[in-house]
């Protein structure tokens, strides 16, 4: 993070600087498309007429090809001008590239889902792993504008859009465990076939250690009015055989350190590990082991967002939930898209054609060759048609 290496396990995570907010302009060396890395944000673009934004944003396209309600933008708190799109998109790309203001913008969304596309699927395939392998999740306020576009072709097991993807980040923190953790570096080193005597000792050096991590713990708790008997207490540790250079965190089976039995459940639990990473016969008793970190990391339990879940209904959509069409530019042609307010949908509804489904806070883009299916959890299944 920020080129520092953190001595703590993180989630492994990579991004690509490419969104809705992302400007468009032409490089002036060599006359092609670059998108970003900069970001209007939640300025949105152009089109904000309170923005000052004065540079074409991938949401500026959107507004000229009609994918975006310029009246309903987060439920038309800010209205959106077409005509300051449309004429930012002329003079900036489509005049200097010799395009119609439509080609233009439907070339920038292309390129962006070109962009995403090859990157998502370099990403799983540079891993050694298939798509085909994985669900893909796709959130936020823009993301849904672009799913279809960006897994065409690469075969996901399944695409979920979730009906409140606008606000799933946040979701996501607030099912999130609240907890704490603080580590230890340690150096405690028990040859093979050791004595009793060092074997307690390197264990009360252990729990010496988890004992001043569990202080720790339990007054970042209290500073948020969580008492000790609240938290869930679990004791980890770090370990390697004696001499090698990559050590393993293994969650320790034991609640305390007591006896000589205790040091060998977690040679136990370590060897477990260890076989399931370089397989059995890469066990090395013989070397000796050390114990690299002691680990506590504290829990409380916290109230969790509840997913929803609905009777399924049938495939039709209700009356209420057609909202008629809008005319869209697409792939060189004006089309009539139908259009679909997200939250009036009924779980077992299957959207087809060429549909867009509006939310005030994001908005589902269903193109020609897909369709949507939306569960009884307010999921959206988007599948490519053979």
């Amino acid at each position: 993070m920020a080129r520092l290496v953190l001595s703590l396990p993180l989630v492994s995570m990579d991004t690509t600087g490419a969104g809705t907010g992302s400007y468009v302009r032409i490089d002036p060396n060599y006359g092609n498309l670059t998108l970003g890395p900069d970001s209007a944000g939640s300025l949105v673009g152009v089109c904000n007429p309170e923005s000052g934004i004065e540079t074409v944003t991938v949401s500026d396209c959107h507004v000229v090809l009609g994918l975006i309600n310029p009246d309903n933008f987060i439920g038309g708190t800010i209205k959106l001008s077409r005509e300051r799109a449309y004429q930012a998109v002329k003079e900036q790309i489509a005049d200097p590239l010799g395009l119609s203001v439509e080609e233009a913008a439907f070339g920038v969304t292309e390129l962006l889902e070109s962009q995403l596309r090859n990157y998502l699927e370099s990403m799983i395939l540079g891993k050694g792993y298939s798509p085909s392998q994985y669900v893909c999740f796709s959130y936020g306020g823009g993301g849904p504008l672009h799913t279809a576009g960006y897994t065409k072709g690469l075969g996901f097991e399944d695409v979920l859009v979730p009906a409140w993807a606008a606000g799933f980040s946040a979701f996501g923190c607030g099912a999130a465990d609240f907890e704490y953790r603080y580590d230890m570096t340690l150096d405690i080193d028990v040859p093979d076939q050791a004595s009793d005597e060092q074997i307690m000792e390197a264990g009360q050096q252990l729990q010496t250690a988890w004992d001043e991590l569990k202080e720790n713990v339990a007054e970042e708790f209290k500073r948020n009015e969580y008492g000790a008997d609240d938290v869930d207490f679990r004791l980890l540790f770090r370990m390697q055989y004696t001499g090698q250079l990559n050590d393993l965190e293994i969650e320790a089976p034991i609640d305390a350190f007591e006896d000589v039995d205790d040091f060998q459940a977690l040679i136990d639990a370590f060897e477990e590990m260890y076989s399931r990473v370089y397989t059995r016969a890469a066990l090395s008793p013989e070397l000796g082991y050390s114990i690299t970190a002691a680990i506590v990391r504290g829990v409380v339990d916290v109230p969790l967002p509840k997913i929803p879940e609905e009777p399924l209904s049938g495939e039709t959509p209700p009356e209420n939930a057609y909202l008629g069409t809008r005319e869209v530019y697409w792939d060189g042609e004006y089309i009539d898209a139908k259009i679909y307010v997200m939250e009036e949908l009924l779980p077992g509804n299957k959207i087809t054609e060429f549909s867009i489904i509006e939310s005030s806070a994001t908005t589902l883009v269903v193109p020609i060759g897909f369709e949507a299916y939306l569960d009884e959890n307010r999921l959206f299944h988007l599948k490519e048609l053979d």
